[in-house]
């Protein structure tokens, strides 16, 4: 079962596998709204998104929170950033889909390889108010998954700060704790969390240039990100979409950035090891450290090659 898991296909490469369902949370007013919109449009057109390959497909997004008026505006603009001049033929939006039946008849008629519900709140809040609640929510989604072949990811929101005792409790933080720690803030019921296949974490941030950090976890694949995001904006200075930075700057490290400039273009595990001079452990968790950060691939076992990173915005956003 772990191998099969391991082999499936993936609808953003790395991220979303073929038939799983993902939960991405945030606070509210972070921007994740264009964010998605961008991952959505990405699909439904085949472009990659914020450097990731993705399988090209119809994808259907229920907003649920951003109005007619709002949706169009958002979807226009993030199409200016990915330099669509028309909006694929792919993607369907709609804010009339609000319980199972209708869900399931649109997915029917649409067969989509992904499916977005912004919010999960807005959709059925009854999933978030305890465990047996929010699990046969998700059975509802699997089943549809199986039966289907689609993907689903829900948009969530973290639970505001509390205070208790007259003493702040601050939050964790995205970029220094673990993912599954932080994914705690999650409003309601931890099985929403517990039983999803994809985890991602959304926080602002003032590292360089970023607006924003993802973070995440992967069933089966373990942890991804993070990922740097600068806001893009348009000569009227409107912002339109999300580029993902990537570079040494974000290894935070000297030692591995003076490492990271000497190695050569392509190279094997046994040279890495050299020039960082670490032992074994310590020249994998830097090389694991350099892909994350979007510089470094790795096309075959044990072999590496440093990744030019275009900026062009038509490239899903890198």
């Amino acid at each position: 079962m772990c191998i099969r898991e391991g082999q499936r296909p993936f609808v953003v490469e790395g991220l979303i596998p073929v038939g799983s369902i993902g939960l991405i949370v945030g606070d509210s007013g972070l921007g994740k709204s264009p964010l998605i919109y961008q991952l959505a449009l990405c699909v439904a057109s085949g472009l990659p998104w914020l450097g990731m390959p993705t399988a090209q497909g119809p994808v259907l997004f229920l907003d649920l929170e951003n109005g007619w008026l709002g949706s169009q505006k958002i979807r226009d603009s993030v199409m200016r950033h990915l330099a669509l001049t028309t909006c694929p033929a792919g993607f369907f939006c709609t804010q009339d889909i609000r319980n199972k039946r209708d869900l399931r008849a649109a997915i029917d008629a649409v067969k989509p390889v992904l499916v977005i519900i912004d919010t999960l709140r807005s959709y059925d809040s009854g999933a978030e108010e305890n465990n047996t609640k929010a699990g046969a929510f998700l059975q509802e989604l699997r089943t549809i998954c199986q039966q289907c072949g689609t993907s689903f990811l829900i948009v969530h929101h973290t639970k505001k700060p509390t205070e208790s005792k007259n003493v702040f409790h601050s939050a964790a933080n995205l970029e220094t704790d673990s993912v599954l720690q932080w994914l705690n803030q999650a409003c309601g019921a931890r099985a929403l969390v517990n039983q999803s296949d994809v985890r991602l974490g959304v926080a602002r941030s003032i590292k360089g240039n970023a607006a924003l950090l993802v973070r995440g976890h992967v069933r089966i694949n373990g942890e991804v990100g993070p990922f740097y995001l600068e806001r893009v904006f348009d000569d009227d200075e409107q912002p339109t979409g999300y580029r993902r930075l990537a570079g040494v700057e974000f290894l935070d490290n000297k030692d591995q950035q003076a490492a990271f400039e000497k190695l050569p273009a392509a190279f094997s595990f046994k040279e890495a090891k050299t020039i960082y001079g670490r032992q074994d452990q310590a020249t994998i968790d830097f090389l694991v450290k350099c892909q994350r950060a979007g510089i470094l691939r790795k096309p075959a076992k044990g072999r590496y090659e440093k990744v030019d990173v275009p900026r062009n915005p038509g490239m899903g956003g890198v």
